[in-house]
């Protein structure tokens, strides 16, 4: 049976689907564009990497689906897929951040990431947004209390995450998976749509890195600052998803 932190994020992501719909949506969105893989904007954020045998399901049932329709998105290799667990500044030219805010964060991120235990992602759930196709990675509270501790530390030392929320109680994961270099289709759209309640699998969280990226976290654009690691410990029966 699903926890209640759980049944709280789904429940939040179709109030945002729904909010997109009516165009009430005020999260941040990243524009489109036609090459997102040589974008030279940058972000500052920390982001979990996913294990190949959760990207490659998500290649071989949703992203080889969708390129047969429609190859000339930007579609997410596997070395490039990523949880984002919190992000501290959104891509920009020049950077929204400077050397000095990298190292404060680093330094709260050292101190913070390692007290909280590991925990795992359920991975289900392709959701289209304005620009953009992800697959959603739900959790428990230990996601919410992660975050949480992370979100009130950046405020303390003045670098807090100037990204926009549906909720700041809230928190759950998404793997963008594909990028739109134009107006999709109806009938890609409509693709997407019977992958809605698609499950993909689990996997645990174990290693957090604080990165500097492009858009799309290309290889090329990417900067590993620090890779922190949970606390060990985790306990299934804790987990209920």
């Amino acid at each position: 049976m699903a926890d209640d932190y759980f049944l709280k994020q789904k429940e939040l992501v179709k109030q945002f689907e729904h909010s997109i719909a009516n165009g009430a949506d005020k999260s941040t969105v990243v524009e489109m564009q036609k090459d997102y893989a040589n974008d030279d904007q940058i972000c500052l954020t920390s982001v979990a990497f996913i294990p190949s045998k959760i990207s490659n399901k998500i290649v071989s049932n949703v992203i080889n689906k969708l390129k047969d329709i429609e190859p000339q998105h930007y579609f997410y290799p596997s070395e490039s897929m990523h949880v984002t667990i919190k992000n501290i500044r959104t891509i920009n030219k020049p950077p929204l951040f400077s050397e000095t805010d990298i190292d404060k964060a680093n330094q709260l991120f050292s101190e913070t990431i390692p007290q909280f235990p590991n925990f795992e992602f359920s991975i289900e759930d392709v959701v289209i947004f304005p620009t953009s196709i992800s697959v959603m990675a739900y959790s428990n509270a230990r996601l919410q209390k992660l975050v949480s501790a992370l979100d009130k530390g950046l405020q303390k030392i003045g670098i807090p995450d100037n990204k926009k929320y549906l909720s700041d109680s809230v928190y759950w994961g998404n793997i963008t998976i594909c990028r739109f270099t134009q107006k999709p289709s109806p009938r890609f759209i409509e693709k997407v749509k019977t992958m809605r309640n698609l499950e993909i699998g689990k996997f645990k969280i174990k290693k957090i890195n604080l990165i500097t990226c492009n858009a799309v976290c290309h290889p090329q654009s990417r900067k590993i600052i620090n890779e922190y690691e949970l606390k060990k410990g985790f306990a299934a029966k804790e987990q209920n998803l």
